[in-house]
């Protein structure tokens, strides 16, 4: 019989990742009380979303001391992924510390810091409260997470923690607080945490994504969700996927591809733009109607109307994502895990690697993401199309030439596990 278990849920998008897989009944049919732990600012969304559980919103209270320990552990981190950063957001920051701290004394000093250097233990009073036999991070390296496994390690309570997606062992610093199991995707996420986290392999799992688990039971109805999208069912779909405004100054990246699209491919298909839930795509959105040879269609999730960047991935949206991922023909994106996805459903996949129309600079340009560590395996393999040039690009679109077999290996090395059993793993693991 299991008893209270807390679960984390910072990551706006962590709720499709995890929580939506029915991990929370799996566990409450076993007799478990199960209190997720959110931000304090998302507590309303949690409690409607996930209305069979407890939810307890809080806040990080010393904020100068977490920062100063996050930006310690990016610090003592060198990898490509985390070089090109420092050269272009981080502006430099932590250049001189990678040199003094990435190594395995560096990486001792700072989790000694983080375990025993002063706190404000935030959690006492929901300790006291719900008395948890076991605590399970969703996402080891979020600041609400590592606060709660250095309070539940101090009160010894067993505790798991996941790496929430594929590029963070390699971008967001080092693992601060080290849990009793550390539950990953895959191979590849696994060696990074051994060789680049200097985590023992005795405590890592391998579960695959858990959150893929539903699609193979989704109903796909193509009349339906092509309906909802004013879409023609006697036409051929490309699913577009934009980078954003985030990684981009002056985006224009995003709006160039769309028309190298319109004017290349073929009159038997239409373009689906899947704007990105937490994200704008401005000069793309105020200058849609200039796109007049082929149908262009526009998506984008339910979003958070205060602040579009705090939008979470409800159930309806997931299940929305997985009909558009099966109806597509063709996936074309820029750097992001959408590859996954998309693979994962058999799709051919064309990634842009090019500036659209302009010359930018390496250090502002859309290719130097997929130099980071996460993108090596996918632009490696033969699974993907990777077009670095707008020739490359047209040929591809027209052609994506995939085997289905080479599409389903990268799914595979990505993805760990495509048995549907992902969910009963990490469960498995919970329950251990």
């Amino acid at each position: 019989m299991l008893k209270t278990i807390f679960i984390t849920s910072c990551h706006p998008l962590i709720s499709r990742n995890i929580l939506s897989t029915g991990i929370l009944s799996m566990l409450q049919e076993r007799g478990a009380r199960v209190v997720l732990i959110v931000p304090e600012t998302k507590k309303e969304f949690f409690a409607k979303e996930f209305s069979t559980a407890i939810v307890e919103g809080v806040k990080i209270q010393s904020k100068k001391r977490e920062g100063l320990m996050r930006y310690l552990s990016l610090a003592a981190l060198d990898t490509k992924t985390l070089d090109i950063k420092r050269k272009t957001e981080m502006k430099g920051s932590g250049s001189l510390l990678v040199k003094i701290f990435s190594n395995r004394l560096g990486f001792y000093a700072l989790r000694y810091l983080e375990n025993h250097v002063y706190r404000k233990y935030i959690f006492t009073e929901l300790f006291q409260k719900y008395n948890p036999s076991s605590v399970f991070c969703t996402d080891i390296q979020s600041e609400i997470d590592v606060a709660l496994l250095v309070e539940a390690k101090r009160k010894h309570i067993k505790t798991v923690g996941m790496v929430r997606s594929w590029d963070n062992l390699t971008s967001k610093g080092i693992i601060r607080a080290i849990p009793d199991k550390l539950v990953v995707w895959n191979d590849i996420v696994k060696d990074e945490a051994i060789n680049i986290q200097n985590i023992s392999k005795d405590i890592i799992e391998i579960v695959g994504i858990p959150h893929y688990d539903a699609y193979s039971n989704f109903v796909y109805n193509k009349e339906e969700f092509f309906k909802k999208i004013g879409a023609d069912m006697q036409k051929k779909l490309v699913l577009c996927v934009p980078i954003g405004d985030r990684y981009l100054t002056k985006n224009t990246v995003d709006k160039d591809i769309v028309d190298i699209l319109d004017k290349n491919l073929s009159e038997d298909y239409q373009i689906l733009v899947r704007l990105p839930p937490g994200d704008y795509v401005r000069e793309l959105e105020n200058n849609h109607t200039q796109f007049k040879r082929i149908n262009v269609l526009y998506d984008r999730a339910k979003t958070n109307p205060d602040n579009i960047k705090a939008t979470e991935i409800g159930k309806d949206d997931d299940a929305h994502l997985a009909q558009t991922l099966h109806w597509a023909d063709m996936v074309v994106s820029g750097p992001s895990t959408m590859v996954i996805d998309a693979t994962f459903m058999k799709k051919p996949v064309i990634l842009f690697g090019f500036d659209g129309y302009d010359k930018r600079t390496y250090y502002d340009s859309i290719y130097r993401y997929y130099e980071y560590n996460n993108f090596t395996p996918i632009i490696e393999s033969v699974g993907v199309r990777f077009a670095t040039t707008i020739e490359e690009f047209k040929e591809y679109i027209k052609n994506p030439n995939l085997s289905q077999s080479s599409i389903e290996a990268i799914a595979q090395k990505e993805v760990g596990f495509m048995d549907g059993k992902c969910t009963q793993r990490l469960f498995n693991v919970l329950i251990s």
